[in-house]
């Protein structure tokens, strides 16, 4: 106990051994005295507290402990969600934690007092999520730079990385002697060298097959969250316990293995982010910016304006490596709501099973210039519209959660059917109540989109759209769906990820030809849905990390 009593006074170590070592010699009493805890709490709410949502359908309740948080952060989370909306319409209550009362909703008008009318003033991300990211980055906030720098600035960069993605790709395949193509991998690493030039400055080299502990790290991020996930009520706990040194030594003495490699992965990541971070200071030192210049990159930015400051309302080391670690998040595995990689995964996965659609891409994009600007890349409409179906139909995140900060009674666009088989037009949402808002279902919903929402088809967005999508008044963003949010919490990094999904697409669609690989491919919840090998069970399952393989050919 040397290294916790190191960091406290005397009298809090001592409390602190006294504590640990009774868990270490009564441990079932502990866990005992835990459940009798946990069940009390459960009868007390039960048996004393009305129903808040007595008259709005649900599931039914089979897990006291954890309600139904397993069903909607599953692996295999598709359908349960598909079940909610089918079953139960455009609003329904599930369970949280100890037989909490939420709801799960998927309708837009809902959605948009939420997102749009009620931020932060009726509705917040709840504090676990907070407490979560400060843990895993830092204090940074989410991709808050975008303004900066214009994506149209950053098609010479993603144009020539796409043409490092070839080369190494098309060397990939000719060693391969027929093998299938591990193609997420490439997507993944594409996406992370992207970032570190037009974020960081900074290149990986992982296109040359540099694989680094940093490459893995991030790649492993989003499957450890997930298995972490339903231990999320527990994370202010542990958030507000200090010293910050606490959290680390209580997150190695763990005796739950997934937490451990959680937090090996942040270590990883807050290594590099200082390396990264010492290199661009030396070099700004070296060589720096002149009055007027601009950078190439979004980091060099903040810190020549981080150094112009005056001392006192500079920011401190610690919030801009958190904003390193912030960025590298969003725009490697997600730039707030979509998945890159795993959008450009996506893609490929379908256009492998679909050759007429393939067929189809390449003709339009082989007619373009091989060295695309802006404006053509933009002017690509089959492409443009292959892009938005993706998306829509396959969100990376499929669930928004926002808790309540206060009564409010919210209206609906599509009436749901109460237990008393009366319409429910409005609802009135009590104050702690987490409202998931159903992303993938919402995009589907057949009210909005009409019979063949389900379908995938480009050709809708070549066409005139339904009167019912302008009619459902959708607040998202991006093309009537709700795939990068709405309101002021939306991605405003929206523009660079759309840019490099076409950009990327064009370049291997010109080059390859895909077909699906010998090896069936599973698309599981791993935050966010990330392709698997057929038969995963669990995230970290020995020789089961998240992989796609197609059959490559050189066009």
């Amino acid at each position: 106990m040397s290294h916790a009593s190191s960091l406290f006074s005397s009298n809090q170590a001592h409390l602190l051994d006294r504590v640990i070592a009774l868990v270490q010699t009564h441990p079932l009493e502990y866990c005992t005295a835990l459940m009798c805890i946990l069940l009390g709490g459960y009868t007390l709410r039960h048996l004393f507290m009305p129903s808040n949502y007595a008259n709005i359908d649900g599931p039914r309740n089979n897990s006291i402990l954890s309600g139904h948080l397993k069903s909607l952060f599953s692996l295999d989370v598709v359908p349960f969600h598909d079940m909610l909306q089918d079953k139960y319409g455009s609003v329904a209550k599930v369970n949280g934690m100890l037989g909490k009362e939420n709801l799960y909703v998927s309708d837009p008008r809902f959605m948009h007092e939420v997102l749009v009318k009620g931020v932060d003033t009726n509705f917040r991300h709840p504090q676990f999520t907070y407490d979560f990211l400060q843990m895993s980055f830092g204090p940074g906030i989410l991709a808050t730079t975008d303004s900066a720098h214009k994506a149209q600035r950053k098609i010479g960069v993603f144009e020539t990385i796409a043409q490092r993605m070839t080369k190494s790709i098309a060397r990939d395949v000719e060693e391969a002697a027929g093998r299938d193509i591990d193609m997420l991998y490439w997507c993944s690493a594409t996406a992370l060298e992207l970032i570190g030039e037009a974020g960081l400055g900074h290149t990986f080299g992982i296109l040359e097959g540099k694989e680094t502990p940093y490459s893995i790290a991030i790649k492993n991020y989003f499957p450890a969250m997930a298995r972490v996930s339903p231990l999320r009520a527990l994370f202010p706990l542990f958030y507000n316990l200090r010293p910050v040194a606490l959290q680390r030594k209580l997150a190695e003495w763990t005796p739950i293995s997934y937490v451990r490699a959680l937090k090996e992965i942040i270590d990883v990541q807050d290594d590099q982010a200082r390396a990264i971070l010492a290199d661009k200071k030396a070099a700004l030192k070296e060589t720096p910016l002149e009055d007027g210049e601009m950078s190439h990159d979004i980091m060099s930015v903040l810190l020549k304006t981080n150094m112009e400051l005056e001392q006192k309302d500079r920011l401190p080391e610690e919030e801009i490596l958190a904003q390193i670690n912030t960025l590298i998040f969003a725009g490697h595995e997600t730039t707030s709501h979509a998945s890159n990689s795993g959008t450009l995964a996506r893609v490929l996965d379908i256009i492998s099973q679909n050759q007429t659609i393939q067929h189809r891409l390449r003709e339009e994009i082989l007619q373009a210039p091989e060295s695309l600007s802006y404006d053509e890349l933009q002017g690509l409409p089959y492409l443009d519209a292959v892009c938005r179906e993706t998306l829509r139909l396959y969100p990376p995140f499929i669930v928004l959660e926002r808790e309540a900060i206060k009564d409010c009674t919210l209206p609906l666009k599509y009436p749901a059917r109460g237990k008393n088989g009366e319409e429910i037009r409005e609802v009135m949402v009590k104050k702690g109540t987490i409202c998931y808002m159903g992303v993938r279902e919402a995009n589907r919903s057949k009210e909005t989109w009409g019979l063949d929402a389900d379908e995938f088809l480009p050709e809708r967005w070549l066409e005139k759209l339904p009167n019912s999508v302008a009619e459902s008044k959708t607040s998202g963003v991006y093309s009537f769906t709700m795939t990068f949010s709405a309101g002021p919490r939306s991605c405003i990094g929206f523009k660079f990820s759309l840019l490099e999904l076409k950009m990327i697409l064009s370049a291997l669609v010109r080059s390859f030809k895909f077909e699906p690989g010998a090896t069936r491919v599973d698309w599981l919840q791993a935050m966010p849905i990330t392709p698997y090998p057929g038969g995963t069970k669990e995230p970290f399952e020995e020789g089961k990390h998240p992989s796609m393989s197609l059959k490559v050919s050189i066009v």
